[in-house]
């Protein structure tokens, strides 16, 4: 279907483009509530639809683009799509938003395109981003494809949306915090110039696979894991924030993350995967955990992540009563973290 977009008529193939999401959304809603299919294969569904729609929508706005200022030289965009979060981790709920990072080749900043109105390299990719960026978000009489968020952007919001190639080899080797390294770790090239995705993907695996210390990396990970607790957890006596929650989604996340940032050095096999459930094997694999270890965290992974599907289902907050069998997972995933050394609880 998205092979058979005409990009002369934009705006009804927008429309066309949210009536076949929003279709396949609810094809992948009635399987994950009838049980046909389970938590981790739909969330990996849904991360695959929005790559999809972002590769069709990269390529309408590059079209329009190319109709009013040519193309640059050089073969393909010279423009990827970075995803990051429950995108690039293959978790997406229903109704996610989208984190993106939009990097484009070098090379081709001082270039011009060849239309009659040409644009140098920098402006024309400034030009397609806002293109994608808004066509993305606008709603249309058929809804709105995805909300977007570019804050991960290097420099965050203060930066330009698309960012050059060496300019983001420089940043994440100079620059990055490492919070924004246990980002990277969850980062995929999801759309856009092939050899410029394969570019970076090995920029982030030389980015991860630097040396670290092993306890600087955790309590580094530990302290923004209780930061954004303090800030963002909705939980209480009765009720559970399945993202935010001690012991809950995020916390399992901060783990795995600590854990391969601390050991890609010397196990460079971790870097192959974005998705936690992959992580957890990996890091088993690795002896990073032990098989009881990484089954607790399975176990509750599924669960929660279940858990926290039906609610994005039902367009409800992810915050669930609490039940003995929750509390019980959260309970085991907190004594784990204590135990590898992530003080998630420190005051």
């Amino acid at each position: 279907a998205l092979d058979a977009l005409d990009e002369r008529d934009a705006e009804g193939e927008l429309e066309r483009l949210n009536e076949l999401k929003a279709s396949l959304g609810f094809r992948l809603g009635l399987a994950f509530n009838d049980a046909r299919a389970d938590a981790e294969t739909t969330a990996r569904r849904l991360a695959a639809l929005a790559s999809a729609v972002i590769g069709a929508v990269l390529t309408l706005a590059e079209n329009e683009l190319a109709a009013q200022h040519g193309r640059l030289p050089g073969t393909g965009s010279g423009l990827a799509v970075l995803g990051y979060g429950s995108l690039g981790g293959e978790e997406l709920g229903f109704a996610s938003d989208l984190d993106l990072v939009f990097v484009y080749d070098s090379a081709r900043a001082g270039l011009e395109s060849d239309g009659t109105r040409p644009l140098d390299g920098v402006r024309w990719y400034q030009r397609l981003v806002q293109r994608v960026m808004h066509w993305l978000g606008v709603l249309t009489r058929a809804g709105r494809l995805y909300e977007v968020d570019t804050r991960l952007r290097p420099d965050g919001s203060s930066s330009m949306l698309v960012t050059s190639l060496d300019a983001f080899v420089a940043y994440q080797h100079g620059r990055a915090w490492t919070w924004e390294h246990q980002a990277l770790l969850r980062a995929r090239a999801v759309a856009g110039d092939s050899v410029l995705r394969e570019h970076l993907q090995a920029v982030r695996r030389s980015v991860l696979m630097q040396p670290r210390a092993a306890a600087q990396v955790r309590n580094e990970v530990a302290a923004m894991r209780r930061r954004w607790r303090s800030e963002r957890d909705r939980s209480d006596a009765q009720r559970l924030d399945l993202k935010q929650g001690a012991g809950a989604l995020l916390d399992i996340e901060f783990l795995l993350q600590g854990l391969v940032l601390a050991h890609a050095a010397r196990y460079p096999q971790l870097l192959d995967h974005t998705a936690n459930v992959a992580l957890i094997a990996a890091c088993r694999d690795a002896g990073l955990l032990d098989t009881e270890q990484a089954q607790v965290l399975t176990t509750a992974h599924a669960d929660m992540l279940q858990r926290a599907l039906a609610c994005t289902l039902d367009a409800r907050p992810r915050v669930i009563a609490r039940d003995a069998g929750i509390d019980a997972q959260c309970a085991q995933v907190s004594v784990l973290a204590q135990a590898l050394g992530f003080n998630f609880d420190a005051g």
